[in-house]
């Protein structure tokens, strides 16, 4: 039998204040050894904390043995951490598509990855759990952008070999020519946008056309003073595009029009070389964006995000002419912001021949 021997006045001052600061079980286990030493026998106090007699030896002995310091938890060695743990397998799992885990899933959802975890893994946490791991991970919920075909069928990601050079054209123009317009055209559609708005009660129902209809807008930003020239039209054929060109001739009758965008077919078709050789366009000169990152370099593209947020985005106009009426009204009537407020530094490459 275990029994702890008469304590000094030292001796009980230490367990009592152990007994009243101590977190958790130390306390407990100082109480222990108090009792112990007032007579109780070891059943008895397994009873009082409703432990097992094994477990009241084990710490009548440490004390025996170590004193008050062997009432207190020792270091234990094993695995790390499990919150670590987690996080780093389930950020592993979340930089992989799903498919590479054997699932048809085309993206990983919490839910989701809350049923990989635990049963690829043996890590079962609850959904609210891996949402902060997530978190603390740095991942965050959030839509994708659609973007061009850039890809390769290797994987590779594709690269105008004549990016650089393009690029130097566009930097040399924008500081030797007196007009320089970045070109592009997009479609209006008469079924609604979807944009976040604010609401009060029950959510708002945006009604959808019975069939859909487009225009086609065509725009061209001054890049050294922010005005748009546009204009409308039902379709996007070369015969359109010419006839935008037309109109952006008469609006700059003067001095040399540099021309800057993307590589489209209607942009390169025989009308339009045909209407480029005329010598009553001499003075306009196309100049060509990268391939596959065009998107990336002609600042037009938010001018377009910004006039269907504000026009097209969660209403009906009830005609594709209501809507390419407001489009234009808007366009007309916004200052947009220059593109190009200062000179651009050339981009090192060769010079470009003569």
């Amino acid at each position: 039998m275990v029994t702890i021997g008469p304590l000094s006045v030292s001796e009980k001052r230490s367990l009592k204040q152990l007994q009243r600061r101590a977190v958790g079980r130390v306390a407990q286990r100082a109480h222990m050894v108090l009792l112990s030493a007032r007579g109780y026998s070891v059943p008895q106090i397994a009873d009082i904390f409703e432990v097992g007699e094994d477990t009241v030896r084990t710490w009548l002995q440490r004390y025996q043995r170590e004193g008050p310091d062997g009432l207190v938890d020792r270091p234990r060695p094993g695995r790390p951490p499990r919150y670590r743990q987690a996080r780093q397998v389930l950020d592993a799992q979340a930089t992989l598509p799903p498919d590479q885990a054997g699932l048809v899933q085309g993206c990983w959802t919490v839910g989701l990855l809350t049923q990989v975890l635990a049963l690829q893994h043996g890590i079962v946490r609850s959904l609210a759990s891996v949402r902060r791991l997530l978190r603390a991970g740095g991942w965050r919920w959030a839509r994708p952008r659609l973007a061009p075909a850039t890809h390769a069928p290797d994987g590779q990601r594709k690269v105008d070999p004549a990016a650089a050079w393009k690029l130097t054209q566009i930097a040399q123009a924008l500081r030797r020519a007196a007009t320089v317009l970045y070109l592009d055209e997009c479609e209006l559609q008469l079924l609604p946008l979807v944009r976040s708005m604010w609401m009060r009660g029950a959510r708002v129902r945006v009604p959808t056309p019975g069939q859909n209809t487009k225009r086609v807008v065509f725009g061209a930003l001054d890049a050294h003073s922010g005005r748009l020239q546009h204009q409308v039209s039902a379709r996007k054929r070369a015969v359109d595009f010419v006839a935008f060109l037309e109109h952006l001739v008469m609006a700059y009758p003067q001095g040399e029009l540099v021309l800057i965008l993307d590589n489209v077919v209607t942009h390169q078709a025989k009308l339009v070389q045909h209407w480029l050789a005329a010598p009553a366009h001499a003075r306009v000169r196309l100049v060509w964006l990268p391939k596959y990152s065009a998107h990336e370099h002609n600042p037009i593209e938010r001018v377009w995000g910004q006039m269907k947020t504000a026009v097209a985005a969660n209403r009906l106009p009830g005609s594709i002419d209501l809507l390419a009426a407001a489009a234009s009204r808007y366009l007309s009537e916004t200052v947009f912001a220059a593109p190009c407020p200062r000179p651009v530094d050339p981009i090192s490459v060769a010079p470009l021949a003569a």
